[in-house]
C-alpha cells in the first residue's frame, strides 16, 4: 500500500551537526506559550517538553503592536490545530494598513537562566493570502487584507535574516513575504502550501521575531468603506525543527576485579551533589549490587543513564551494603565518553559534564594486596668521625643516635651489599604452609613485599628477618634482626618495619678499664677514687702504668657505659688476667687477690660462679646485667684486685 504524506509532513529529517540532536515544540508547548484565551495571553519562561528527550529549554513569547487595532474587533494569538498539526494562530484586525504586530520568541537555559542558542532553527508561516474586495470607479483595487510577514533571527551579537527554504509559487522571493498577485484574491486555508513560506537560520539564534501586517502599497476597505482600514486577517506560525546539544548524560556502574572478601559483601554506587553533599536519586535505577565472588548481577550496581545538571559538580562514591567494609577494597575510577575514548585527568570528587557529554563511569573494586615494607638504616644520628670510646655529649646528648628508630630527615638507608636480604615468612611457632619470600634490599636500604590476600591466608602475623652478609660493615644492631608484624582486619599497608645497624665504631656499649697500683695493703676497693686522667698510683686511672715492681698489686675498675638511646641487656664483662707466656707474651702471671671483687651498684654487676677465684689466674666474669638510657641507669662498674707476679714464678 502506498501512503502519500501531505507536503507539510514530507520534509526531510533535520540533519544536526555531530553532538547535537533535533527537537521541536510539542502540542503542550504551543499551549503553554499561547493558551486559548479571549484576548492574547502570551506567556514567558515556559518549560519546553519538546518532542525529543531534552527538557532544559525555557521559551517565552510576547506581542508588540506598532500602530493600532480596531476596537472591539478580532484579536487572537493562541494555539490552534490545522490537520492535527499544532501551531500558533495569529488573527488581527488592524485599524490602519500601516499597523503591524510583532510576536517575539526567546529561548533560555533552565540551568543558567541565560540565553540558549538553537542551531539550524526552521519555521513556517501558513495562510499568507489576500482578499480582494473590489474596484472603485477609477478601477483602483481595494483589499480586505493583504498578508505580509517578515522573519528575523536574534543572535548573541545582533539580528540576522533567515535563509528561504521553500515557499508557495505565488509568494515573493524575499521579505516581506507576501503574494505577488495584486489583481485578484489568493485564498488559502489550513496548511495550504501555496500560502506558505519556510525559512531557517544558518547561525544559532537565541530568539525569533515575526512581524505581521499588510502590503502598504495597496488600498483597503472594511465593510465597503474606503478608509484603508483592513478587515480581520490570519496567519499561522509553526516551528519545524531546531538543533541543540543534549543535556549531559551519565551512567555510573560497579565492577569487581577480584572476588569479594565474603559473598555477603555488596556495594551501593552513589553520585553526590557537591553543592550540598546530597545523594542524587532522581532518574536513578538499581544502585545496589547483587552477586557473588567477582560477579555483579546484570542490572544491579548501576545508576542507569540519567541527565546531569551541567552547572554542578558531582562526586562519584559508594556506600556499603551487606557485610562490606570498604577498607577491604581498593577503588579505581574510570570514565569513557560515548565515542569510546577515556576521560583524562579524571577527578571523581569533582566531576563536571557539559552539554553533549555522555559518559559511562565505572568504579572497580578489588581486594588490595598486603604490602610489608621497611628500611635498613644507619642509626648513627648523623654522627661523623665515629669513635668507639667517645662518651662526650656528641653521643650522650644525641637523641637520634642508636635509638632504634629511622629518623629519615637525619639518617639514611644503608646501601646494598651482595647477600644482604630480607625474608618474609610465617613466625617460628606458627603452623600451616606459607611460601617464604626473600628480597634484596635496595640501594637506599629499602625493601618491600606485596602479597595477595590469598597468599596471606588466615595468618594473623608474619615475621621479617634481616639476613646480614659476612662482609657486612654495619655489624652492630640497634634493633632486632627479627620483626613480628601483627596483621589486623581491614589493614593492608604495613610500613616502617625498619632495621637499624651501625658500624663497630658507633656501638652503644663502651668499656673503660682503669687501674690503681698499690703495695697490696688495700683492704677496701671502694676507698679509691676515680680520676681517669690522673696518676695510677693515686686513683683509678686510664694512664699507662710505669715502673711497676713485681709483687705489687693492681686494682682494676671496668666501667660499662650505654651511650645510646636503646636499653642494653644481657651484658657480661669478661677480663682475662695476664699469664706468663700467653698470647700477649706476658712475662709474669697475675692472680686475683683480696679484697673480694665488687659491683659498684650495691653489688651489681655480680660475678658469675665460674669467675676466677681468689688466689687463681683466670678470667673475671660477671653475671648478665642491663644498662638503661638515663643518667642514673646508663653506667655500671666492677672493681677487683690482682697481684702482679715476678719473673721467676707465678
Amino acid at each position: 500500500m502506498l501512503i502519500l504524506l501531505p507536503n507539510y509532513l514530507a520534509f526531510a529529517a533535520l540533519a544536526c551537526d555531530a553532538g547535537f540532536i533535533a527537537d521541536n515544540f510539542s502540542a503542550a508547548d504551543y499551549e503553554r506559550l499561547a493558551p486559548i484565551s479571549v484576548t492574547p495571553n502570551p506567556r514567558i519562561n515556559q518549560t519546553i517538553d519538546g518532542t525529543g528527550t531534552e527538557s532544559y529549554l525555557i521559551a517565552s513569547n510576547s506581542l508588540v503592536t506598532n500602530g493600532s487595532l480596531s476596537p472591539g474587533s478580532t484579536n487572537i494569538y493562541q494555539i490552534s490545530q490545522s490537520d492535527n498539526v499544532p501551531l500558533f494562530q495569529f488573527t488581527q484586525d488592524y485599524a490602519t494598513k500601516e499597523t503591524t504586530r510583532t510576536v517575539s520568541y526567546t529561548f533560555n537555559n533552565k540551568f543558567t537562566n541565560q540565553s540558549q542558542a538553537l542551531d539550524k532553527l526552521s519555521l513556517s508561516i501558513y495562510d499568507i493570502d489576500t482578499n480582494l474586495y473590489g474596484y472603485d470607479s477609477q478601477r483602483n483595487a481595494y483589499f480586505r487584507w493583504f498578508d505580509q510577514v517578515t522573519i528575523t533571527g536574534i543572535t548573541s551579537t545582533g539580528k540576522i535574516s533567515p535563509i528561504l527554504q521553500s515557499k508557495g509559487s505565488g509568494i515573493t522571493d524575499s521579505a516581506p513575504y507576501r503574494q505577488k498577485v495584486t489583481a485578484s484574491s489568493i485564498a488559502c486555508s489550513g496548511l495550504d502550501e501555496n500560502c506558505k513560506v519556510s525559512v531557517s537560520f544558518d547561525k544559532p539564534v537565541i530568539g525569533v521575531e515575526v512581524v505581521y501586517g499588510n502590503n502598504t502599497d495597496l488600498n483597503y476597505t472594511n465593510n465597503g468603506v474606503a478608509n484603508n482600514d483592513p478587515s480581520a486577517q490570519i496567519v499561522k506560525i509553526k516551528f519545524d525543527n531546531y538543533c541543540y546539544q543534549p543535556q549531559p548524560r551519565l551512567t555510573y556502574t560497579k565492577a569487581l576485579s577480584t572476588s569479594r572478601k565474603t559473598n555477603t559483601d555488596q556495594f551501593t554506587v552513589q553520585i553526590k551533589d557537591n553543592a550540598d553533599n546530597s545523594v542524587v536519586t532522581s532518574g536513578i535505577t538499581s544502585v545496589t549490587t547483587t552477586g557473588s565472588n567477582n560477579t555483579v548481577t546484570t542490572g544491579t550496581g548501576t545508576t542507569g543513564t540519567f541527565k546531569v545538571n551541567p552547572t554542578k559538580t558531582y562526586t562519584l562514591t559508594e556506600a556499603v551494603s551487606g557485610s562490606t567494609n570498604l577498607a577491604d577494597y581498593t577503588a579505581l575510577y574510570a570514565c569513557r565518553k560515548s565515542d569510546g575514548t577515556s576521560v583524562n585527568s579524571l577527578d571523581p570528587k569533582n566531576l563536571n559534564l557539559t552539554y553533549g557529554d555522555n559518559w559511562t563511569c565505572t568504579i572497580t573494586n578489588g581486594r588490595p594486596n598486603y604490602v610489608f615494607s621497611g628500611t635498613v638504616f644507619n642509626d648513627n644520628g648523623k654522627i661523623v668521625n665515629p669513635n668507639k670510646d667517645d662518651v662526650s655529649d656528641k653521643y650522650l646528648n644525641n637523641s637520634l643516635y642508636f635509638n632504634g628508630k629511622y629518623d629519615s630527615g637525619t639518617e639514611s638507608g644503608i646501601p646494598f651489599t651482595t647477600g644482604h636480604t630480607i625474608t618474609l615468612n610465617k613466625c617460628v611457632s606458627d603452623s600451616g604452609t606459607f611460601s617464604a619470600q626473600t628480597v634484596n634490599i635496595g640501594n637506599n636500604g629499602t625493601y618491600s613485599f606485596s602479597l595477595t590476600p590469598a597468599q596471606v591466608g588466615s595468618y594473623t602475623r608474619l615475621c621479617v628477618t634481616q639476613n646480614e652478609p659476612s662482609n657486612y660493615e654495619y655489624t652492630v644492631d640497634t634493633t632486632s634482626n627479627l620483626r613480628q608484624i601483627d596483621i589486623t582486619n581491614s589493614k593492608y599497608n604495613y610500613p616502617n618495619n625498619d632495621f637499624g645497624d651501625v658500624v663497630q665504631e658507633n656501638a652503644a656499649l663502651v668499656l673503660i678499664k682503669s687501674q690503681y697500683v698499690h703495695d697490696c695493703s688495700l683492704n677496701n676497693l671502694t676507698t679509691i677514687g676515680v680520676n681517669y686522667d690522673g696518676s695510677a698510683s693515686s686513683a683509678y686511672s686510664t694512664k699507662p702504668i710505669s715502673d711497676i715492681i713485681p709483687g705489687q698489686c693492681i686494682a682494676y675498675r671496668i666501667e660499662a657505659i650505654n651511650r645510646g638511646n636503646v636499653s642494653l641487656a644481657d651484658i657480661i664483662i669478661k677480663d682475662i688476667l695476664q699469664s706468663k707466656n700467653d698470647s700477649n707474651n706476658s712475662l709474669v702471671t697475675s692472680t686475683l687477690v683480696n679484697p673480694t671483687p665488687i659491683g659498684e651498684n650495691s653489688g651489681t654487676p655480680s660475678f658469675a660462679t665460674n669467675s676466677v677465684s681468689v688466689g687463681k689466674n683466670g678470667t673475671v666474669t660477671t653475671n648478665t646485667f642491663s644498662l638503661g638510657t638515663t643518667t642514673a641507669t646508663r653506667r655500671e662498674a666492677i672493681r677487683f684486685n690482682t697481684k702482679y707476679g715476678n719473673t721467676i714464678s707465678n
